[in-house]
């Protein structure tokens, strides 16, 4: 029978036993499963207290009970609209996929097969299942970077494995790319690093789009992020959701999980046949390495209103060329910032909304009318909104206000950070 150290395990450093204690015991997660992990916890305390030798029985026993755990945890994430999702569900999750995560640990350290029956390395199922808990799940009050620990922890086992992937991305090729003024629009005004004072009193307070640039050279992102294998290196073996399809009002758009690499050499590279999009991700909370490599722009600090001052929601943007957001807005300031390829967007202020022809229901912040491909017998009045438009490179923030609409074309293989604040 093996002993384990149950303290010597890497996940055991990331997990407060107490905490998971503390969420069942004041009924934080769902009842069906809290009487299960109830006594998973229990027997493991006991363990550690004794430090007693975990048998081929128990182990055996408490993955399977754990994995059904999950399975029917999953089934409630995935019911009805995320939206209304309880919060003691995505906990429930969490502390699912963490024990989980131990358990898959115990078994990679006491059975001298390291493969799984699909040729993989049984260790990427525990990385998987992080990341899962990180995506779905929601953060414990008093550990919420329990995950994101384990994961920083487990991602340096595969760094060296796949590093060295050959990969034949598509190359950006800015120079090349035709940058001429559409007929019916006019340019977006474009201001070189503007000072704080000149953001604040010409743009910010103003809510006017502008092309800010030379103000991201500080980002060691604009270098580091064009070799692939760098970004494999810090993220390659991590799941994230992928959007595929053009764009997502499309009927036969999707998604999907797939790991960051996967996601790179299916998508990113010569060979990819289908477009797919890393769209509104919050990947540098997933994968915090990476936020490293660039900076909170300073102009992020105004607000619109006095109170505490908070920071921006951070998200990524990564697909290759011929990945669309249609026509849309959002609520809140956007600094959509080019580290890589570049990007056409067309942008109509908040006025101009009907003409824009807004869907119904859930994406009625989304119009139905292509600047690109206008049809003016289906949209008639599409001929009274007044466009600008702009071409962003690597190194430029394009300032979106609130309620403004835009359209944005990747022209070439590109990688964004917006900021929303």
């Amino acid at each position: 029978m093996p002993h384990v150290n149950v303290n010597e395990l890497i996940t055991f450093k990331d997990i407060p036993l107490d905490v998971l204690v503390k969420y069942c015991d004041e009924r934080k997660i769902s009842n069906e499963i809290r009487v299960y992990l109830e006594i998973i916890l229990g027997q493991l305390e006991s363990l550690i207290k004794n430090n007693d030798e975990l048998t081929d029985e128990w182990i055996h026993n408490t993955f399977w009970r754990l994995e059904a755990c999950v399975d029917r945890t999953w089934e409630a994430l995935n019911t009805g609209y995320w939206k209304d999702v309880p919060i003691r569900e995505r906990h429930c999750y969490t502390i699912c996929s963490v024990m989980k995560c131990m358990l898959l640990e115990i078994d990679w350290n006491t059975n001298d097969n390291k493969i799984d029956e699909n040729g993989k390395d049984k260790m990427e199922a525990l990385v998987e299942q992080i990341d899962k808990g990180l995506l779905l799940g929601a953060p414990l009050d008093e550990a919420p970077d329990m995950l994101t620990k384990m994961a920083t922890r487990f991602n340096k086992y595969f760094s060296d494995k796949i590093a060295g992937s050959s990969i034949n991305i598509l190359e950006c090729e800015n120079d090349k790319l035709s940058k001429e003024l559409l007929p019916g629009f006019g340019w977006i005004k474009r201001y070189k690093c503007p000072s704080m004072e000149t953001f604040y009193r010409d743009i910010f307070v103003k809510k006017v789009p502008a092309v800010l640039e030379d103000c991201m050279k500080h980002w060691k992102a604009l270098e580091l992020w064009k070799d692939p294998k760098y970004l494999i290196n810090i993220a390659g073996i991590r799941t994230v959701p992928i959007e595929v399809g053009s764009r997502y009002t499309d009927e036969d758009w999707s998604q999907c999980l797939v790991t960051f690499a996967d996601f790179i050499k299916s998508h990113m590279s010569k060979d990819s046949k289908t477009i797919g999009y890393l769209a509104q991700h919050q990947l540098f909370e997933q994968i915090p390495e990476l936020k490293e490599d660039f900076s909170v722009p300073d102009y992020c600090t105004f607000f619109d209103e006095p109170g505490e001052i908070k920071m921006p929601d951070i998200n990524a943007w990564f697909g290759p060329k011929g990945t669309i957001s249609p026509n849309h807005f959002d609520p809140k300031n956007n600094l959509l910032c080019q580290v890589l390829g570049t990007k056409q967007i067309f942008l109509y202020p908040p006025e101009d909304a009907e003409n824009l022809y807004p869907f119904e229901g859930m994406i009625s912040n989304t119009g139905q009318a292509d600047p690109l491909n206008p049809d003016y017998e289906k949209f008639p009045n599409f001929k009274k909104a007044s466009g600008t438009m702009c071409y962003l490179g690597p190194g430029e923030m394009l300032f979106i206000p609130p309620g403004w609409w835009h359209h944005i074309v990747s022209l070439s293989p590109s990688f964004s950070i917006s900021f929303w604040w």
